[in-house]
């Protein structure tokens, strides 16, 4: 019998999910510390944590894939539909070169306000289920095996104690809202570039605000109002020009209780001018799936 589970052990442990690094557990409680104030203050607190998604949560890009030392560890889903003959503009390895080496570098050339939003706008006339269900697959087998461990486990932890976690990405709502299953969050709790959906089907009409810099901060407002109570505590990123306003933001608003929100940089490098000593900042690097 001890042969058998020391085999079985052995067998085991390489598929073993990493620990979280040591930064997620000290974040969790100093978080949580500012719900209890804000609690003991307002009963009826509603407290909410905000998320950046590509860099924070999944290490890379879901969009744009991720690259590692001159190899693709995984297609973005801009590819994947390209070649999956999804994609209403662009269509196989000819659209994959249309797209990646001629328009979209041309758009960001003009600025990512435009080149962005462009990426939600490729799929007119698609149906949404069929969006739906290829890319809510391509998370379960591909895109969960590069979340952060430690991101994991804060927003788990977070979850649990009933502070409600909540995404603002920069990336097209119609992507990362299919990453709700793996990261065990409601669909309603995913914020991106939005598009316009007619008849259950995509159209090309931007809805307003881009989540992108300011942008985030006027999702993060909506998002609390849209709550009695709601109440920002801590905030999560890895860019400064993308997250770093609503970073801001959530650690600049008072906090009932005499509390202070928690804003976390993952990753992000030195501080840009102007956001020294804002935030805290940690270096994550274990991924692993559920």
């Amino acid at each position: 019998m001890k042969m058998k589970i020391a085999y079985l052990a052995a067998f085991l442990l390489p598929f073993a999910t990493p620990a979280a690094e040591n930064h997620a557990d000290s974040v969790v409680k100093e978080i949580l510390s500012a719900v209890a104030a804000v609690k003991a203050a307002v009963p009826d607190a509603v407290p909410m944590a905000f998320w950046d998604f590509d860099g924070t949560i999944i290490k890379g890009d879901v969009t744009e894939g991720l690259e590692e030392n001159g190899e693709q560890r995984f297609k973005g889903l801009v590819e994947e539909t390209t070649y999956a003959g999804l994609c209403s503009v662009y269509k196989g390895r000819d659209g994959w070169w249309q797209y990646s080496k001629r328009d979209y570098p041309r758009m960001n050339e003009i600025g990512r306000w435009l080149a962005w939003p462009y990426n939600a706008q490729l799929f007119e006339g698609l149906t949404v289920a069929s969006l739906d269900a290829f890319c809510a697959e391509k998370f379960k087998s591909v895109f969960r095996k590069w979340y952060f461990v430690s991101s994991l486990a804060m927003l788990d932890a977070l979850e649990k104690a009933g502070v409600e976690n909540h995404i603002v990405s920069a990336s097209p709502e119609l992507f990362v809202r299919n990453a709700a299953e793996t990261l065990g969050l409601p669909r309603s709790r995913f914020n991106g570039i939005r598009v316009a959906e007619h008849g259950g089907r995509f159209t090309t009409q931007l809805e307003y605000p881009i989540p992108y810099a300011e942008g985030k901060v006027e999702i993060v407002r909506r998002v609390l109002l849209s709550r009695p109570h709601g109440i920002a505590v801590a905030g999560f990123g890895n860019s400064y020009s993308t997250d770093g306003a609503f970073l801001c933001y959530i650690v600049s608003q008072p906090l009932p209780g005499g509390a202070r929100g928690t804003a976390l940089m993952i990753n992000g490098g030195k501080p840009k001018p102007g956001f020294e000593g804002l935030f805290r900042c940690v270096e994550q690097t274990d991924t692993a799936g559920r």
